[in-house]
């Protein structure tokens, strides 16, 4: 099993009163594979999310990798792993608009320390895939939301990732820029086997994706076992 995640639970504090968020979340998912998670707003979906990216610590429960269980006391082994494992793509796009569509797609490299030769081939590659070579030179602020998203995409992507993470990716966009990154997301997908684990409001949408999960009063059910 590629992610595992066993009675994962969190609770929040409101002063002294505790608030469970998640109250024994249960969850596989093959290598490859691309699943969504639904539910109403509050529900914990962010929440999840950042657990399966070990941004957040669970209060009690365990996620395995590959079989391996996730040590959150050793946290230059867990950034290690963050940053070569896992990509991030989110409703806003983060990015920088001092900077170009190159310049922000190579920042993941640059940090990594990769040399310029990788780099450039790699940013190359990530152009050509997500269309974005003309406007490589480009700065952010020309860019259409969809456009945007794309480049945010590329950053996820930059470092090679076996597991993407999208929080509401389609969450700014038009229909039918959000129609062409969710057709992105599936051709990603099947051409670099990767996993996408997809946050969603869009049911049309979610169901686009292998299997969809409704996560509502703290517990996730696949939508077929309803």
């Amino acid at each position: 099993m590629f992610v595992e995640l066993k009675n994962i639970k969190k609770v929040f504090f409101n002063g002294d009163k505790p608030i469970e968020i998640l109250k024994g979340v249960e969850l596989k998912v093959e290598k490859g594979e691309k699943i969504a998670i639904v539910g109403p707003s509050g529900s914990g979906k962010t929440t999840l999310l950042n657990i399966i990216g070990t941004i957040d610590k669970p209060t009690t429960g365990e996620i395995f990798f590959n079989g391996v269980g996730i040590d959150y006391q050793d946290d230059e082994k867990l950034s290690f792993f963050r940053r070569k494992k896992i990509g991030f793509v989110f409703q806003f796009y983060h990015l920088l608009p001092e900077l170009n569509v190159f310049e922000n797609l190579i920042i993941p490299g640059l940090i990594e320390g990769l040399s310029w030769m990788e780099i450039e081939r790699t940013a190359k590659e990530l152009l050509e895939k997500l269309r974005l070579i003309p406007k490589k030179d480009a700065r952010v602020y020309t860019l259409s939301g969809g456009e945007r998203q794309k480049l945010a995409i590329g950053r996820a992507l930059f470092l090679k990732p076996e597991l993407l993470l999208a929080d509401e990716p389609t969450g700014n966009l038009d229909p039918e820029s959000a129609k062409e990154i969710i057709n992105l997301f599936i051709e990603l997908n099947q051409e670099l086997k990767i996993t996408l684990i997809l946050v969603t409001h869009n049911m049309e949408i979610a169901k686009k994706m292998d299997k969809v999960y409704l996560l509502k009063e703290g517990f996730l059910v696949e939508y077929n076992k309803l």
